[in-house]
């Protein structure tokens, strides 16, 4: 009689730590909830999440060191130069950025959206290195662009003309893909008149 009494109290015993055991297996929110924890993001909302995405570059000062071409002197090419044409005045800045070039800082930099030329979007201006950026971009086609007559950057870009990505006025802006959480650079390089 004495061993199935204590049978039986085992048994209760061993069955009241279970319920307790399995009633608190799940994590709950706050201390009289019942409902268990999201542990994961449901495929609906999954689908509804975008990354934004960014846009970033420089805009660097572009020299070419070159002698000569003055009264009838040949020109020598010097660092940071390069003969793009057929013709002897056909040089300029090679279009890298070289470790003794700087950037063009305090120069206004729009972003508009589709292709170029747009600039509906937003602007900034270069910083100290001649870098800027655009965050928090939704998918899709950018304009990035700048101008050497407005915004007060002909103070600081007059007299000189754009070199990267072009040697005309198209090197005033590019137009970029973005996709969802990308980020992309775009650069432009710009030199003086004398390329110094």
């Amino acid at each position: 009689m004495k061993g199935s009494f204590w049978i039986v109290m085992l048994t209760a015993w061993m069955t009241a730590i279970s319920c307790t055991i399995s009633g608190n297996s799940a994590s709950t929110i706050g201390p009289q909830s019942t409902k268990p924890l999201l542990t994961h993001t449901p495929a609906s909302v999954e689908s509804t999440v975008t990354r934004s995405g960014s846009i970033r570059g420089i805009l660097w000062h572009e020299i070419c060191k070159f002698t000569g071409g003055e009264a009838g002197q040949p020109v020598v090419l010097g660092e940071g130069c390069v003969q793009w044409g057929s013709a002897e005045g056909e040089f300029g800045p090679n279009q890298e950025i070289d470790e003794f070039e700087s950037g063009w800082s305090g120069v206004t930099i729009h972003l508009g959206k589709g292709n170029c030329p747009s600039t509906d979007l937003k602007t900034t201006i270069t910083g100290k290195d001649g870098g800027y950026r655009f965050d928090d971009l939704s998918a899709g086609m950018y304009c990035v662009s700048y101008n050497n007559l407005t915004d007060g950057n002909d103070k600081i870009l007059i007299p000189g003309s754009p070199t990267f990505p072009s040697r005309d006025e198209e090197g005033f802006s590019t137009s970029v893909d973005v996709l969802p959480g990308e980020e992309k650079t775009v650069n432009f390089g710009y030199a003086w008149q004398f390329y110094n």
